[in-house]
């Protein structure tokens, strides 16, 4: 077997690697629901729902809503799994109001692992629901244009982009003893 065809074969199997193992190595990350990072609401859900990017496993998850001004843990709940939809209830004697808060969540990923994070969202007050939300929108414009690709997806492009470099360099490395070989031969 000529080198070219061992490095056509090792840059294939990198390939094949990269289709196949990132997802391993990937926990999962909130990718939608109810309630979005930066979002602003004109009052504070009954319910909040994190859509995952996969379907988290079912034991030891946890969501915790804090106000962020005073940092108090409002209240925690385990969330009722559907799919990859992880929702709670807000409590009836938990009234809110006007704030920032944050839904934490630390829940078992689908590969095992677990996973911290948390959504930060406003409620705009009925005297200011008009500037915040054109805050909101314009906050939710600059994101979406500073931070379009998820930190899971971040990671997964870090690695294929490692197993890109690790197959080229195995290609010049064939290439460079192929031709090695073949000054060899010809001098024989």
């Amino acid at each position: 077997m000529s080198a070219r065809v061992r490095g056509i074969g090792l840059a294939l199997g990198a390939s094949a690697m990269l289709a196949v193992a990132p997802p391993a190595f990937a926990h999962d990350v909130v990718v939608g629901g109810n309630v979005e990072e930066g979002q602003t609401l004109d009052a504070f859900p009954e319910e909040i729902t994190l859509e995952f990017s996969a379907i988290p496993r079912e034991d030891f998850n946890t969501f915790a809503v804090t106000d962020t001004s005073t940092e108090e843990v409002l209240f925690t709940q385990e969330p009722e799994v559907d799919g990859r939809d992880l929702t709670i209830e807000t409590p009836a004697d938990v009234n809110p109001g006007p704030g920032d808060y944050q839904v934490g969540f630390q829940i078992t990923s689908s590969d095992g692992h677990a996973t911290r994070g948390g959504v930060t969202f406003s409620v705009a007050g009925a005297e200011d629901s008009d500037a915040a939300s054109a805050e909101g929108d314009e906050a939710e414009n600059t994101e979406a244009t500073t931070d379009e690709i998820p930190a899971g997806l971040k990671w997964i492009l870090a690695i294929g982009a490692v197993f890109a470099l690790l197959a080229v360099v195995a290609m010049l490395f064939f290439k460079s003893r192929n031709y090695g070989s073949k000054g060899l031969e010809d001098n024989e």
